[in-house]
Parts: structure tokens; sequence; C-alpha cells
């Protein structure tokens, strides 16, 4: 822990100094340092801002001419008198201060006088129901989910761990109530490996992810599975219903897609009153979209088809989920095409909006 403490009356020095004195840090010499430019050292990028000034001043040196370099630091606001304490800014995640321990301790070093906020988190705490309901998110443990929820209501923070773009109606508050762990598809090693750690230690977490996780013992942490995977299939020869759709399943998971993530199975018109494709949208609980052979020849597929060039253009299991999913991610392109059957994936394009 490490302040970066600002005030002007005799009083914000007396309480800056005993701060610094127990938890540690440095005085800020001028105001000039909120406006400036200049990276602020390597030593000190863990560091959380006191300001130990009326809290109306403090909202005004948020407020104004604030340097860009000083914006991902937490702010914390103290009367110089040292009765009251409050965060006002959390930062945006990029330091290495623990925004909440450093403000317990600060509480702490005060005394029991100190007063510490105007409410509760729970009179801002969001419900995640909506979100779950709108995105059709299947979760791993529906008793688990009861308690979850319960838990954010009441204002106990959470900590969320996605491979997917979620966002926040209101990012600075959510945040209080939310600590967010993003991983991008180059660190999918690392977001599995935090399931197989937060499941061997029993820690309370919430992973949002299409991806299939791995089983591993222990107690495994809440997962809420979006359905934001369309599955695009093409007809290439004769294969049993049964047998496709359970090619299906198991090049999904092989894929490492969950298949609980799967809302449509896109085709072309002609096969949409296929015996294969009903019973593939039958196992997954999934509609089904098709398309004219017109509009798949029009669709302009992202990636080239390397070991088939001549037949780029008659893609029509990628054109088909990657028209259903707005342009999204592929995820499968043309899996399984000897068994009768060509595969593709694409995930849903846009931001999982999980608060309101």
């Amino acid at each position: 822990m490490y302040l970066l403490c600002y005030g002007r009356s005799d009083n914000a020095k007396k309480t800056g100094d005993g701060l610094i004195g127990r938890i540690g840090g440095r005085w800020i010499d001028s105001a000039d340092f909120f406006t400036s430019r200049v990276p602020v050292s390597a030593s000190e990028r863990d560091a959380v801002i006191v300001l130990i000034l009326p809290l109306e001043a403090s909202i005004e040196i948020l407020n104004g001419n604030f340097s860009p370099t000083l914006s991902g630091f937490p702010v914390i606001c103290c009367s110089p008198d040292g009765l009251f304490a409050a965060v006002i800014s959390r930062g945006d995640g990029s330091t290495l201060a623990d925004c909440d321990d450093v403000y317990g301790r600060i509480c702490e070093c005060l005394g029991p006088k100190c007063f510490r906020s105007f409410g509760s988190n729970a009179d801002i705490a969001p419900d995640l129901s909506t979100a779950i309901e709108s995105y059709g998110m299947t979760a791993n443990d529906s008793e688990k989910l009861r308690s979850y929820l319960a838990m954010i209501r009441s204002g106990e923070k959470v900590s969320i761990y996605t491979d997917l773009p979620i966002v926040f109606a209101e990012s600075a508050i959510d945040s209080m109530i939310f600590d967010v762990n993003r991983y991008s598809r180059e660190t999918k090693e690392s977001f599995l490996q935090s399931y197989i750690s937060l499941t061997a230690s029993s820690s309370r977490a919430i992973f949002i992810t299409c991806a299939k996780l791995p089983d591993c013992p222990g107690e495994p942490p809440l997962v809420l599975i979006p359905k934001l995977v369309s599955v695009g299939l093409e007809l290439t020869g004769r294969c049993d219903p049964e047998y496709a759709a359970v090619l299906v399943l198991a090049t999904l998971e092989n894929h490492g897609i969950d298949s609980r993530s799967v809302s449509t199975i896109a085709v072309s018109q002609s096969a949409r009153e296929s015996d294969i494709v009903h019973k593939v949208a039958e196992m997954f609980g999934a509609s089904v979209t098709a398309f004219s052979t017109k509009v798949l020849q029009e669709v302009k597929l992202p990636l080239k088809m390397t070991f088939a060039p001549v037949r780029e253009q008659t893609d029509i299991a990628t054109a088909a989920c990657y028209q259903t999913s707005g342009n999204g991610r592929i995820l499968i392109r043309r899996a399984a095409e000897k068994s009768g059957l060509a595969i593709s994936a694409c995930l849903k394009r846009g931001n999982i909006l999980l608060t309101e």
C-alpha cells in the first residue's frame, strides 16, 4: 500500500502524517500534480491518491483538468479532521492497489469516529436477473445462482471472470459491486487456469463464458453460459440424424465450446426441413434460421479457406452462421465435412450488457 496525500490545512497535515506514518506514502507538493501529464514513477504505480479536503473540494479536483496519466488511480477523500472518508474514484483497475483494502486501512487509522458512508452498497447493487434472462444464460448450479443473486443484491462485492465482452450501464458505480477479470483469446489458458485454481480453493466467483470449462476436483464457481453461439450446417452427403447430432456436439466440445451456448442452427433454405437439422436443433434446444442461396453467396467471410480455395464462395455452413451472428467471431470453420455434414460456428457480435 502506498498513499499519495494532498491537503492544505494544519488539520490535513496532521491527519495525512498519521496515515503516511502507519500505511506508507508521501505528500503531493502542489496542486499542479493533478494537471501535469508527467508519468508517475514506476515505484508509485500501485499508489492510491488521498485528498485530505472537504468532499466538495475533492470532487472539484477530480472534475477539473485532471491529468489522463492519473485517471487510472483510485482516489479517496478524507476530511481534514479525520471524521469522514469515502472512495470517490476506483480508477480503471490497471494499478496494483486494492482500493477496498486501502480504504479499510485508512478508516481503521482514522478510528471509530470516522463516518464512512451515506448508505450501503445494497442501495446501488444491480440485479443480474435481467441480463440472465436477456441472454438466455444457463447456470451450472441453480441453487448457487440464487445464493449469488441474493449476495449481489445485498451489496456484497463479487469477482467476475470472463472471456466475453461484458459492459456495465454505470461502470463507475457497478465497479463497487463487481471486480471484473477480463481475458482475451490470446489468454485462454490463463482463463482456464483461473477456473481450475478457484475450483480448488472453493472461492466465490462468477464465470461468464461460452467456453467448455474443464472438469476438476473441488467446488466449482458459479458459471453462467449465455446463448451467443450460432452453428452453421451444410449437408454434404448422407448422414444419420442421430449421428449428426452427436457429431455436432463432439465438434463443439473439441473446439472448446460449451453446447449450452448454442442459440441458433443456421442453414440454407433447402436444408431447413431436413431431419438432420431438426434433430440437431432439438438436441441443443435451439431455433432454426434459414437463408436463401443468393443471400449466403453474398456474405463476405473474413477468413480464407486455405484448404479448399476453389469452394471459398460456397461455404454455406460458415456463411449461414456468420450471417446469423451479425458478422461475429468465427469459432469453427467448416469442420467434419467428410462425415456428410459441414459444421461451422460463430459467436454473436456485440457486448453483453450485464447491468441496467
